[in-house]
């Protein structure tokens, strides 16, 4: 199933008598790029994390956001003291009335000192800690990449359309290019007799020197590419696998085909149809630029 590179998931494991939140957002990049906020004073437990996230994603920016609450794997738990907190707050309004003073009592005047703040030392346990964290990620990680594959579908519908309308055009563009490539050289000899007619030229030169311009301006080549490229980009669209990266190559191949083609054709009709098909396969390597 096509996969976009866009995606989120949250998940959440207990951990103690507290738990473990975990946030993952994805977005498109060119190769696999992880971040992960929360574990700042646990490198072996990010590097865990960051293999984790690799196992299951190939491509895209990923953000791992981790929240502990309650107890934590380095044994420390921090409450706030709300009962003195609270008298600091009665005795500031009382004080605030009898002088007649005008605001509030600021909240940064209880966060800024440690004695609002009570530090419980407990046994922490960094094995179930990294078990409750790898549990939560994959949680985390599973809704993303449910919402990776539904954005896919979507993707590969759209593309598929499009690419329903681009194998039209090559087949318009193909059926054209004999009738195109005939009417070319007639003018080319109807040119090259007005000139015989008012010089000196071998015909049998010139009658070589016709054929070969009416078979440089021959596109028959850059068609049947091109109808092999739409052939292998409908492939990958139907596989299984990892294909966001084929996909772009293809978009970039069909593109390069389709300049040699407008450079080529002497002709209004492909031009024309050229120039959709450019369009078209812009539109499709927006969107590529999203597969996994």
């Amino acid at each position: 199933m096509l996969r976009s590179m866009t995606g989120f998931g949250r998940g959440e494991a207990a951990y103690g008598d507290g738990s473990v939140t975990v946030e993952v957002t994805t977005v498109n990049a060119r190769y696999l790029d992880v971040s992960v906020r929360g574990l700042r004073e646990h490198g072996s437990l990010e590097l865990k994390a960051r293999a984790h996230v690799g196992e299951r994603l190939a491509r895209g920016a990923v953000s791992v956001n981790v929240v502990t609450r309650g107890a934590t794997p380095t044994g420390k738990r921090v409450t706030a003291d709300v009962e003195l907190a609270r008298e600091y707050v009665n005795e500031f309004e009382r004080l605030r009335y009898a002088l007649g003073l005008k605001g509030r009592f600021p909240v940064e005047a209880l966060t800024s000192g440690e004695r609002f703040l009570v530090i419980d030392e407990e046994e922490g346990d960094e094995e179930a800690f990294t078990e409750s964290l790898l549990a939560a990620l994959e949680q985390a990680l599973e809704r993303a990449v449910e919402m990776r594959e539904g954005e896919g579908a979507k993707l590969a519908a759209d593309l598929e359309t499009r690419l329903g309308r681009l194998e039209q055009l090559v087949d318009d563009v193909g059926a054209r290019a004999p009738a195109a490539a005939d009417a070319y050289r007639k003018k080319l000899t109807a040119r090259a007799r007005e000139l015989a007619e008012s010089a000196t030229v071998d015909p049998a030169r010139l009658e070589a020197e016709v054929a070969l311009f009416a078979e440089r301006s021959d596109i028959s080549e850059e068609v049947t590419r091109c109808r092999a490229h739409t052939r292998a980009f409908a492939e990958a669209l139907a596989s299984e696998g990892r294909v966001g990266r084929r996909l772009d190559f293809l978009t970039v191949e069909m593109n390069r085909e389709a300049n040699t083609i407008a450079a080529k054709a002497q002709d209004a009709v492909i031009a024309s149809s050229v120039i959709e098909i450019k369009d078209l396969l812009e539109q499709m390597r927006e969107q590529v630029q999203n597969i996994e």
